[in-house]
């Protein structure tokens, strides 16, 4: 099975071999090193013990251990003997040197058995990557294929993971960032001060930090939904989001549609309003016996909404950052493939988020559509919202973000 970026699969086995195959262009004159994280719940490792590399390439309790030869590294892994406070194996990859993994003819995650990654690497200029996780899920565990990239190479690979990592010289637009983000939370929404404090990691670490851009939250109101409604997950999204729309946007403010059968623009969310909003907009109107949002009915119509939002901001100055969550049931295929292909003639990227939901159809194959001008959308699922972390949610909120703008540049879409 090949797996898409951000796509998951069950593992039925806990004995891994995984290969990293990375072969060189004949111009590639750098070293490429793939290392492992065996992180908690925090995303954090406990100690250097948890850094598995060439100069360490084994757990101490032979959980894990690490061969590399030639253009290949392989790490076996015994799923049985991972300590209880390990959730999450990240396998990454790291360029020492002056190339960029774009200067690699290929990077292929193979679980064997399993599943394969092939790491889409065109005009990408990242010096290291987390190729994939394997991570605790209920009882069992699960492999997701992730690709997500970093500039630097390892220092902030590492430093993401925890590792004690000096650094030898500042860096100072990220600490102006922090300061101007955090001051304006810190003034009106005290509360979201260490969600501030975890974007600004991930937007340094995207090279997002000075990006400004239109954010638009698309939420599904289908009957469906009820369970993320009444268990907090819809405004605990929101509220999230809402800490990047104060990053990208001066107002801060972020345009709110809803759909279901029917769609409406609701009143713009921004931190004065933003504590209670989702239960605000449910009470703003009479509601029918399965409608999560007044008039907007309890099935699924996601092409009216869609064209709606690229009628509106097809003209924008700024790039449109569009959030769009929903819990799956997705079939209108066609409708839906012809309005994200007319979008992405627009400045306007899509960023698909599945929760706790399933048929996600279209959406978790949009980075196989190549019927239009560029590629302008990402999809992930969140299987359980309540178990991700906050890092881990914004790295793949911000995944490709930068790749469609600098593309959109190219085109001449976004000047």
């Amino acid at each position: 099975m090949e797996l898409q970026s951000g796509q998951n699969i069950a593992l039925t086995q806990n004995l891994l071999r995984i290969t990293v195959s990375y072969p060189k262009a004949a111009t590639f004159g750098s070293d490429v090193d793939a290392s492992a994280f065996m992180l908690t719940a925090q995303n954090k490792v406990r100690g250097d013990d948890d850094f598995i590399f060439v100069n360490q390439p084994a757990a101490p309790n032979g959980s894990l251990s690490l061969t590399t030869s030639g253009e290949r590294s392989l790490f076996s892994l015994d799923l049985s003997k991972i300590d209880a406070d390990i959730t999450k194996i990240a396998i990454t990859l790291v360029i020492d040197g002056p190339d960029s993994i774009s200067g690699l003819q290929q990077i292929q995650l193979n679980v064997e058995g399993v599943a394969v990654f092939n790491v889409p690497l065109a005009d990408r200029s990242e010096k290291a990557l987390i190729l994939g996780e394997v991570y605790r899920h209920n009882s069992g565990w699960k492999l997701r294929a992730s690709g997500q990239g970093f500039n630097g190479g390892l220092e902030p690979l590492a430093v993401n993971f925890g590792v004690d990592v000096s650094s030898p010289s500042p860096v100072p637009a990220p600490v102006i960032t922090t300061v101007s983000l955090e001051k304006r939370i810190q003034e009106k929404a005290p509360r979201l001060i260490s969600l501030a404090k975890t974007a600004t990691v991930s937007l340094t670490k995207h090279n997002l930090q000075s990006a400004r851009a239109k954010v638009v939250f698309v939420l599904d109101a289908s009957g469906s939904m009820t369970s993320e409604f009444k268990k907090g997950h819809v405004q605990a999204v929101l509220d999230r989001i809402a800490v990047l729309a104060v990053q990208f946007d001066d107002d801060g403010d972020m345009d709110m549609w809803g759909f279901a059968e029917k769609h409406r623009k609701f009143k713009d969310v921004t931190l004065d309003n933003l504590d209670g909003y989702v239960a605000d907009i449910q009470n703003s109107g009479r509601r029918g016996r399965w409608e999560l949002l007044p008039g907007l009915g309890g099935t699924n119509n996601e092409p009216p909404v869609l064209e709606e939002i690229i009628d509106t901001f097809k003209h924008s100055d700024l790039p449109v950052f569009v959030v769009f969550i929903t819990d799956g049931g997705i079939s209108k295929t066609r409708a839906i493939k012809d309005a994200i292909s007319r979008s992405a003639n627009y400045p306007i990227f899509w960023k698909f988020i599945g929760l706790g939901g399933s048929g996600y159809g279209i959406l978790e194959k949009l980075d196989t559509f190549t019927d239009r001008r560029l590629d302008n959308t990402h999809f992930f699922a969140i299987d359980d919202f309540a178990t991700m972390s906050d890092e881990r949610l914004y790295d793949l909120l911000l995944e490709e973000f930068k790749d469609w703008t600098q593309t959109a540049k190219q085109e001449l879409i976004l000047r």
